[in-house]
């Protein structure tokens, strides 16, 4: 049934939380803005694009959702097709965007195989954590990526589903933890040749810095987040090259 209320997820909000959906797609349209988590979304967006090949790439958003990220793409200058397993999202997806050339959407299980052609580069921004088959996923978008193709991906780290029993419950959808360790296991299967592990720069606490003392702070801040990136598989960048 996971799969199911990932279709109708907008749906499902709305007659969970019994908010009208016009209510629901305007809070999606108007996304990342709309969100009180929009400065991570923002640099999140960002530190992608500065790890992307340089425009004008062909880009695959896998579970683009209502299209926010691919609207950034396109407008930096990809030539992007989104896709998502929800019609619902793919409608939204195709008003948020249709003032702008440059990006097309579908309707599509990245679980299954595409036909969509190839691709210069792929983002999963926070969405393979809802894969039933996370391995199948990266397999995928890895046959969809031309040789040399690269894939980036951000998703919650060790501890999320755990964390996220209550949205389970509520929603029917699927949460599962999805670090470092374990995605590279899946786009090593998938045929992967380099896999690269960046650290996701919008969850490092910052500090101010207005004092040596506040510097040195900081700087041991940084040193334990990068152990826990390492140790503890928290949330990570990720780039694997075909």
């Amino acid at each position: 049934m996971a799969k199911v209320n990932e279709i109708n997820y907008l749906s499902t909000l709305s007659a969970v939380e019994n908010i009208e959906i016009e209510e629901v797609n305007s809070y999606h349209l108007r996304k990342p803005f709309s969100d009180p988590e929009r400065a991570q979304y923002l640099m999140d967006i960002a530190q992608i694009l500065k790890l992307l090949p340089a425009p004008p790439a062909r880009l695959l958003d896998a579970g683009a959702g209502s299209g926010w990220t691919s609207r950034m793409f396109a407008q930096s200058g990809y030539v992007v097709t989104g896709i998502d397993i929800s019609p619902e999202m793919i409608s939204l997806a195709n008003r948020l965007c249709s003032d702008i050339s440059g990006v097309d959407f579908a309707v599509a299980d990245y679980e299954f195989g595409l036909d969509l052609g190839e691709f210069d580069c792929a983002v999963i921004y926070d969405a393979l954590h809802h894969a039933e088959d996370p391995g199948s996923a990266i397999k995928t978008i890895y046959n969809s990526l031309n040789s040399g193709g690269m894939l980036i991906t951000i998703e919650p780290g060790r501890g999320h589903a755990a964390a996220s029993v209550h949205i389970m419950e509520k929603y029917g959808t699927t949460e599962k933890d999805m670090e470092y360790d374990l995605q590279r296991e899946y786009m090593l299967a998938a045929g992967f040749k380099t896999i690269k592990k960046y650290p996701r720069l919008s969850v490092l606490h910052w500090l101010d810095v207005s004092s040596l003392q506040r510097e040195k702070d900081q700087a041991i801040q940084f040193t334990g987040a990068l152990y826990n990136l390492s140790k503890l598989g928290l949330s990570s960048v990720v780039v694997a090259i075909k």
